[in-house]
């Protein structure tokens, strides 16, 4: 049974709007999607969706396209935000008409209670957030972005979305933050998810937020983000402290007569915690403070010491991992191997201080 195709579309006053289609389509391709320049159109396809951009001298015209109501909404959002990057100047304001109607809330806008604490170990700690109407986030996409209000605000103000698909952000004493973690494992009839959180002090939002939390603190999340993983038989699993808690969920979830392999990189053989699987995928822990000789970073030459299957069409390559481990990763399961875009992802978790961002 094929699902129906839900679809907005708005139209935007901007000059030279071709050379601005351009540059989003240069934004797509680098983070590997699907482009399509057709003479009437650019057509960009992603995991959840698509977009059409076209031009005229002095509009742009965009429709996105998703197969629910909540990703419509997202995929305004990227759009008009990726717009907004490339020229930070222009008014991008906006009506949509079609799908995706906002009530003026975030997509799947849900606030939450910190209930038990739990320290997996030196530098892990679990929290477990309560809340009502979990339903939407008991899904294939593990990933939520959380909302984390000032210290001690009872009653946050929380972002709201502008008729563009955008958020519109508090700002000041009232400013949130927000993070992309992983629901480590839910139970949405009970109303609870768990979140790890890798422990650095107050470096940080949400590692100030755990280091913090008592019962009672409040939070909140959107969502959910992210794709189910293809069905494959092989799995190759790789990343560090940051990538661990997905790491976690995925292995949980494998089915028994899945082998393959996962490299998990800590600081110490104290940061090891528990990571049962039903599959028969390995798992190899790599220590920082081993300091041993590396020829690139220890999770590159771990991932290039694992012989991969022949049977190309039924492997599957995941990596979460620091900014400078992900293009040579990435660039090594794409052009060195020959796997398909649908067969390997590798993801930017996180970036060391005074690295620029990427794209």
């Amino acid at each position: 049974m094929s699902t129906s195709l839900l679809t907005a579309k708005t139209r935007i006053a901007l000059p030279d709007s071709a050379a601005l289609i351009r540059q989003a389509a240069d934004f797509y391709r680098e983070h590997d999607c699907d482009v399509t320049d057709d003479a009437d159109y650019t057509r960009i396809s992603v995991s959840i969706g698509h977009i059409q951009l076209s031009s005229t001298d002095t509009t742009l015209e965009v429709e996105v396209g998703a197969t629910t109501e909540v990703d419509v909404m997202q995929m305004k959002s990227a759009i008009i935000s990726v717009l907004q990057g490339a020229v930070p100047d222009a008014d991008l304001d906006c009506r949509w008409h079609g799908a995706g109607k906002s009530n003026g809330k975030l997509p799947n806008f849900c606030e939450l209670r910190v209930g038990e604490i739990t320290d997996l170990s030196p530098h892990m700690r679990r929290l477990r957030l309560h809340a009502n109407d979990l339903e939407a986030y008991d899904s294939d996409s593990i990933h939520v972005r959380l909302l984390i209000p000032p210290r001690g605000q009872e009653n946050p103000q929380w972002p709201t979305l502008a008729d563009n698909g955008m958020p519109v952000w508090p700002s000041g004493e009232n400013a949130i933050e927000q993070r992309v973690y992983t629901i480590r494992a839910m139970d949405a009839k009970a109303g609870w998810i768990d979140v790890d959180f890798v422990m650095h002090g107050d470096n940080g939002p949400g590692s100030a937020f755990a280091m913090h939390a008592s019962a009672g603190d409040v939070v909140a999340m959107t969502g959910p983000l992210g794709t189910a993983l293809p069905d494959a038989d092989w799995m190759l699993f790789a990343g560090d402290e940051t990538a661990l808690p997905a790491i976690g969920r995925y292995l949980a979830e494998m089915p028994a007569h899945v082998t393959g392999h996962a490299i998990i990189e800590v600081g110490s053989k104290s940061d090891v915690i528990a990571v049962p699987t039903k599959s028969q995928i390995k798992v190899q822990w790599l220590f920082r403070d081993d300091a041993q000789a590396v020829e690139r970073s220890l999770l590159q030459d771990a991932i290039r010491s694992v012989e991969m299957p022949d049977a190309r069409d039924r492997v599957y390559c995941w990596a979460g991992v620091e900014q400078a481990d992900y293009k040579p990763i990435h660039a090594y399961w794409r052009k060195e191997l020959g796997l398909d875009r649908d067969r390997c992802v590798a993801m930017t978790f996180w970036r060391k201080a005074g690295r620029p961002a990427k794209g």
